[in-house]
């Protein structure tokens, strides 16, 4: 079989190198190629297009395997630009984050009719109605407490693109004041949900609606 293949294929090399070949069918429905026509069947001159050289073919490879590299390199280059972009704005989010964190560090510290104190983490608290730490606390006297809201400025000037923003001040002491009613309300309504309390529905539905208000974003 193999010498078949071979021969027909030398066949049909050296029909192209003549340059015509002719194509008929028999009466069996068979198709045959010639390199003239036959007087018995009708013939059909067909036209024969050379397949690629070897450098054809080898150049096609080349240009393709360059594509696939570009194509490859193009992909690694727009992961490192979206890796970049996703790790600046998580640098904006941390530096966010850190600016809020010290404003609301500062806001304690100059709420100056409330007693002061530092918790276990070294966090500045307030000690007041809705107060929930119950932590080991160190309070701070005047000159301790002087000390630390300098400190806390100069963080605020480090992390904040606006320090001096009386407005984004007071924004981020709200924001103190409405996490520490979320605490308290949280906190109560926990004792309310428990069935040891008898807590009447009604009160138990206030406080939900108190933690909603105050904890949602």
């Amino acid at each position: 079989m193999k010498k078949i293949v071979i021969y027909m294929g030398a066949i049909a090399i050296a029909m192209i190198s003549l340059g015509a070949v002719y194509k008929w069918i028999d009466e069996e429905g068979h198709v045959h190629y010639s390199d003239r026509p036959t007087g018995i069947y009708k013939s059909k001159e067909v036209d024969i297009v050379p397949g690629p050289s070897a450098e054809e073919i080898q150049k096609a490879r080349e240009e393709a395997e360059a594509l696939k590299q570009r194509s490859h390199e193009e992909s690694i280059s727009d992961q490192v630009e979206k890796e970049q972009q996703l790790a600046e704005k998580e640098k904006q989010i941390s530096q966010e984050q850190y600016c809020l964190e010290a404003r609301k560090q500062l806001a304690v510290l100059q709420e100056l009719h409330l007693p002061v104190y530092r918790d276990e983490k070294g966090q500045f608290r307030a000690k007041w109605q809705y107060d929930t730490y119950q932590g080991k606390r160190e309070y701070l006297n005047d000159t301790m407490r002087t000390s630390a809201t300098e400190r806390a400025r100069e963080k605020v000037v480090a992390n904040c693109e606006h320090p001096d923003d009386a407005n984004e001040q007071e924004i981020a002491r709200k924001q103190w004041i409405r996490s520490e009613y979320c605490a308290k309300h949280k906190a109560e309504l926990e004792v309310l949900e428990q069935p040891r309390s008898h807590a009447a529905t009604q009160d138990i539905e206030k406080k939900r609606r108190l933690v909603q208000i105050n904890c949602d974003d």
